[in-house]
């Protein structure tokens, strides 16, 4: 981009995602972009057309047969640009789900995990959902988002490796070593989910999750805070009177593999999980002193969340943070995948549409 170009450049493009932003929630006209985004007419039209040239925008088409006279065409975004990937691994299932750059969901795969399914057949099994998602969609992938229900370590140069966990034998699969790493994005399930219960809040929250173990995780003003390594969140870990809380909770015999959940569907096991972990969540809100905290996970419950915020009640110095029950659940870290890797695709088009100059191959 030359200097003499980069500022009309630059705000072309600005208007240019303003239009793909409108498009992306509903296709429109030429006079429908102008009147919502408050530009002119002429400036709605040059930008439909470095849209369609650069490929994020289809053809402009009528829907109103039958009517006389001239039918404005109405212009949308073109799927055929490419899809985002997210990919799911529980101790219950293997889930893909696949997206355009709007949301739209355009394709689902999903096979069940049992407690004896290794890695290589896990490996195996992601790898032909892969392969038949993409030959249904036929567009190229332009990003993945994966979750993993394991603790997922962070080196400083961007690397990402799962630590297996005993809760179930396919929780160490290299699933990323399937997916261009360029593109790729891996977390922990749980990271994934604070993303998808984030959406739509502000401030800060912490996220905690009940399901075949138990985890947390914290964003602030929209940001997923995962630390060095990527281990914030581990609670089991968090030292209570000499004890790690996952040694308070097998104490409790709410420690087995694949159950915490099912364990947690007699209240009369709550005490066992609620003395111990509210003394660590209460240590926790009160260095943290977060907007909200959100309770999920299919071990949790609006009944269960209650019992634990009373006893969160005094634990916490000065005040404490509104506390709510989500039935989100484990459903948000196939959601949080998506919506991180589709943040990530719109990111690295917008950086390649800023460097495209119009009248050139964009890809």
């Amino acid at each position: 981009m030359s200097t003499e170009s980069a500022g009309p450049r630059a705000l072309a493009a600005l208007t240019d995602e303003r239009v793909f932003g409108l498009l992306a929630r509903d296709p429109a006209t030429r006079t429908e972009i102008s009147a919502q985004l408050g530009i002119s007419k002429p400036t709605a039209s040059q930008s439909i057309l470095r849209l369609q040239e650069f490929g994020l925008v289809s053809e402009g088409r009528s829907s109103a047969e039958g009517k006389r006279g001239r039918i404005p065409e109405r212009y949308a975004l073109r799927t055929a640009y490419g899809h985002v990937l997210g990919v799911d691994l529980s101790a219950e299932r293997l889930a893909l789900r696949a997206s355009d750059l709007a949301g739209t969901v355009l394709a689902e795969r999903s096979s069940p995990v049992e407690t004896s399914t290794g890695a290589e057949q896990l490996l195996d099994t992601a790898r032909a959902l892969r392969d038949e998602l993409q030959a249904e969609l036929g567009t190229r992938r332009l990003a993945t988002g994966i979750s993993q229900a394991a603790p997922v370590l962070h080196a400083g140069n961007g690397a990402a490796r799962v630590v297996p966990t005993p809760i179930f034998a396919a929780s160490g699969a290299d699933l990323a070593g399937l997916f261009d790493a360029r593109s790729t994005l891996l977390d922990n399930d749980v990271n994934w989910m604070a993303v998808a219960e984030y959406a739509g809040r502000a401030g800060s929250m912490l996220l905690l999750y009940l399901g075949a173990g138990i985890g947390s995780a914290l964003v602030i003003e929209g940001r997923l805070y995962r630390g060095r390594h990527g281990l914030v969140g581990e609670l089991e870990t968090q030292r209570l009177q000499g004890r790690t809380l996952l040694e308070h909770l097998d104490a409790g015999g709410l420690v087995d593999t694949r159950v915490l959940f099912e364990k947690l569907s007699d209240p009369q096991l709550w005490p066992a999980l609620i003395e111990p972990l509210g003394q660590v969540l209460g240590n926790l809100l009160g260095y943290l002193d977060p907007d909200a905290l959100v309770v999920t996970g299919p071990g949790a419950s609006a009944a269960l969340t209650q019992k634990l915020a009373d006893r969160l009640v005094g634990l916490v110095p000065l005040a404490g943070p509104d506390i709510g029950y989500s039935p989100q659940g484990g459903a948000g870290a196939l959601d949080g995948a998506l919506a991180g890797a589709r943040r990530y695709a719109l990111a690295e088009v917008w950086n390649a549409y800023r460097q495209w100059q119009p009248g050139r191959p964009c890809h």
